[in-house]
């Protein structure tokens, strides 16, 4: 009972904060002040951390190379909210969020980059992403291509490193590898039994799995940033791909020290 209450006045808080962000951010994109809804997107996604009683811990940081392409892996949308609130990321989800209520207007204000992988739409979706990298942004793909069930990382699809294959504006794409792991829940490390409380993949449905996660107490992650790659440094994509995918299941695999 005291979980429910608790998970319960949690949800009423995370409405409640996104709500307030909504109209400030939308007003800051609409008049061009876009450095201005970054800065309060981050706290946006700082204060749903601290809501849902996640804590966590980062090392390193974005590379200050540009264009910069960041990857990583993918287990639950609180992946969502913990590099939001690291650094201003871009995002690319699937074009039917686009569609999805109330979720699909803030991705839209947060200028996400919608994925439409219809073969015919293919070259002008790489269009828009390179324009994003041109400018100086820092976009962010799942090269998984789905979530995993937080045992195992799954292979990254070689086709998402295509994009370095082609100089933008002039320069190299720098592609800089990033792992996140969840750590404790509860103070105590997270078994076996626990990652479906956490990893959201598969076909499980959105509202009961944040139910649980608003129930469950404190939970702890971490982000780290790792040494960028060139497609130089590797002479192909497919190379570039394995060794993003060794230095974040390098991490992944790091004990948790009780």
């Amino acid at each position: 009972m005291a979980d429910t209450f608790k998970a319960s006045l949690k949800l009423l808080c995370l409405l409640l904060w996104i709500a307030a962000w909504c109209l400030p951010v939308w007003a800051a994109k609409k008049g061009g002040k876009i450095a201005l809804r970054d800065r309060m997107v981050r706290l946006c996604y700082a204060g749903i951390l601290r809501i849902a009683g996640i804590t966590l811990k980062v090392t390193g940081q974005p590379d200050k190379a540009r264009p910069l392409l960041l990857v990583t892996n993918h287990i639950s949308y609180l992946d969502i909210w913990i590099l939001g609130s690291a650094a201003p990321v871009r995002f690319m989800p699937k074009s039917e969020v686009a569609k999805w209520p109330v979720i699909g207007w803030i991705c839209r204000n947060c200028d996400a980059i919608f994925v439409d992988r219809r073969p015919e739409k293919i070259r002008e979706m790489t269009q828009t992403v390179q324009a994003a990298l041109a400018r100086g942004e820092l976009v962010c793909l799942f090269p998984e291509g789905t979530t995993g069930n937080g045992v195992h990382l799954l292979p990254f699809k070689s086709s998402f490193f295509s994009l370095a294959e082609e100089p933008i504006d002039g320069r190299e794409l720098t592609i800089q590898p990033a792992a996140i792991r969840y750590t404790r829940i509860r103070r105590l490390p997270i078994d076996s039994t626990q990652w479906p409380l956490i990893a959201w993949y598969g076909d499980m449905e959105l509202a009961p799995h944040l139910w649980e996660i608003l129930k469950m107490g404190s939970i702890e992650a971490e982000l780290a940033f790792l040494p960028p790659v060139t497609l130089s440094q590797y002479g192909d994509r497919k190379q570039m791909a394995a060794q993003c995918w060794k230095e974040i299941a390098a991490v992944l695999e790091t004990p948790i020290i009780n």
